[in-house]
C-alpha cells in the first residue's frame, strides 16, 4: 500500500463506543499513526484531550490527527478512506451509515473493521463487495466486537485446541453488568424485523450444504444447564450467523471440517428466563409493524424488564463489568472416514473465554486489536468481506487480546 497520512482512522471517535476505541489504539499502536474522523472538530478535539487525561504522559497528542467526515457528505467519506491504510468503523446503526464507508473503502484500497452486530448488513456486504474487495486485496472484516469475536474466534480456539476433530459445539454466554449496551438492543431488534431479509440472503450465500459430520445438533428453546448452573434461552444475536459464514467458507475455500454450532445466553433464574421469554414473543410480534419498532426503540427499559436502557452504563458500571463465554465441544478422537456415517461423537471438550465489560471496554480492545493484525500480521487470505475467524486465524490477533485482559482457558 502506498505513504498514507495515517495507519488507522477511527471513524465514529467522538460518540461513547468510539471514544473507548480512539482511546485504545492511542494507547496500545505505539509508533502508529493514529487519526480521529467524525462531523464535528470541536467534539474530536475533545476527545483528544479525553486520550489525553486518561493516557497522561504515554500520550503525545501531536501524533493524533482530525479527520472531519459525515456520511451525508460522501466525498469527505472517501477522503477520509483515501488518508489511512484501515478505518475502524464506530458509526451506526450501520444498516443506515456502514455501507457507503465499506464501498467508498473497497474503491480507495482502504483496509475496514467494524463493531457491527447487524447480521443483513454484514451479508449485504459481502455479497455486494466481496470480489471486488478480495480483487483488490482489501480486508472488510465485520462483527469486531463482543459481537461476534469471543464466539467466532472461540470456536476456532476451541477447535485448534481439541484433542481430535470438533464437529458440533453450544456455547453460553454470562454477562455481569447492571445495564447492556443500547446499540446491542437496537442491533436485535433490526435483526428480528429483517429476519426474512436475512434468509433470502442466505440463499445467495450458502449456495451449497454446509456439509456437517456426525449426528446434527439442534437448537433448544430454553431450560436449565446444569454445567452452567444456570438457566439459558437462544441468543438472538449475530453470532450463530456469523459463525456460520465462518463455517461455510472455511469448508468451501479451505477444505476445512465445518463445525455446527448454536448459542445460548444464562440468565440466573426462572424468573429472568420467562421474563426474557416473554420479550421474545413481544419482539417477534411488534417487529412486524413501524410503529411496533418505534416502541421498542424509545423504550428499552420496559421491554427488557431494565437489562437495556438508552442512557446506558455509567463509567463506574463500565469499569465493574465483566463476560464468560462457556463452549462444550464435541467430536471425534479421530476424523471419521464418513461425515453421513460417523456415529456418535467420542471426544469432548470445554473452552472458556472471558473477559472485561463485554460492550465498550473488549469491543474496544478487540475492534483496535483487529485494526493491528491487518496492519502487522500476515494474513492467509488475499483479501474480502469476511468474517472475524476466516480473516484473523493463524494470526497474533489472540496473543493481543490477551495482553488486554481476556482469558482464554481449556475447562476439561
Amino acid at each position: 500500500m502506498e505513504h498514507r497520512p495515517y495507519d488507522i482512522i477511527v471513524y465514529g471517535a467522538s460518540g461513547f463506543t468510539g471514544q473507548f476505541a480512539a482511546v485504545e489504539a492511542v494507547r496500545t499502536c505505539k509508533g502508529k499513526k493514529i487519526g480521529l474522523a467524525g462531523r464535528t472538530k470541536a467534539k474530536l478535539q475533545e476527545v483528544v484531550k479525553r486520550i489525553e487525561k486518561e493516557l497522561g504522559s504515554d500520550c503525545d497528542s501531536k501524533d493524533i490527527g482530525i479527520v472531519v467526515a459525515d456520511n451525508k457528505n460522501e466525498e469527505s467519506i472517501r477522503e477520509m478512506c483515501r488518508q489511512t491504510k484501515v478505518v475502524v468503523n464506530c458509526v451506526g446503526p450501520f444498516r443506515w451509515y456502514g455501507e457507503l464507508v465499506v464501498a467508498s473503502c473497497v474503491e480507495m484500497g482502504t483496509n475496514y473493521v467494524d463493531i457491527t452486530g447487524e447480521p443483513e448488513f454484514m451479508q449485504t456486504c459481502q455479497i455486494k463487495y466481496h470480489k471486488a474487495a478480495e480483487e483488490k486485496g482489501v480486508h472488510i472484516v465485520s462483527a469486531c466486537g463482543f459481537d461476534s469475536i469471543p464466539a467466532d474466534m472461540g470456536l476456532e480456539i476451541l477447535r485448534e485446541r481439541f484433542p481430535g476433530v470438533l464437529t458440533a459445539a453450544e456455547s453460553y454466554i454470562h454477562i455481569r453488568s447492571k445495564r447492556a449496551n443500547y446499540g446491542t438492543y437496537l442491533t436485535i431488534i433490526h435483526s428480528v424485523q429483517n429476519r426474512n431479509s436475512v434468509k433470502d440472503q442466505h440463499k445467495t450465500i450458502f449456495r451449497q450444504k454446509i456439509p456437517y459430520t456426525g449426528p446434527r445438533l439442534r437448537l433448544r428453546n430454553g431450560g436449565f444447564s446444569n454445567s452452567e448452573n444456570r438457566w439459558f434461552i437462544p441468543f438472538l444475536g449475530a453470532d450463530p450467523s456469523v459463525v456460520k459464514r465462518t463455517q461455510y467458507y472455511e469448508s468451501m475455500v479451505h477444505d476445512r471440517m465445518p463445525v455446527q454450532y448454536f448459542a445460548y445466553f444464562t440468565v440466573p433464574s426462572i424468573f429472568y428466563m420467562i421474563c426474557f421469554a416473554i420479550f421474545g414473543v413481544v419482539l417477534f410480534l411488534l417487529t412486524k409493524f413501524s410503529f411496533g419498532i418505534k416502541l421498542l426503540e424509545n423504550h428499552p427499559k420496559f421491554f427488557t424488564f431494565g437489562t437495556f436502557c438508552k442512557e446506558g452504563p455509567t463509567r463506574k458500571e463500565i469499569d465493574e463489568g465483566s463476560f464468560k463465554i462457556v463452549f462444550h465441544g464435541k467430536g471425534y478422537k479421530k476424523e471419521p472416514e464418513s461425515r453421513t456415517s460417523a456415529g456418535r461423537p467420542d471426544q469432548s471438550m470445554s473452552l472458556k473465554f472471558s473477559g472485561p465489560e463485554a460492550g465498550y471496554i473488549f469491543t474496544s480492545t478487540c475492534v483496535v486489536a483487529a485494526a493491528a493484525t491487518i496492519l502487522d500480521d500476515e494474513l492467509i487470505n488475499k483479501g474480502g468481506v469476511l468474517t472475524p475467524a476466516s480473516a484473523f486465524r493463524k494470526t497474533k490477533f489472540v496473543e493481543r487480546l490477551e495482553k488486554r485482559n481476556v482469558k482464554i482457558e481449556v475447562m476439561n
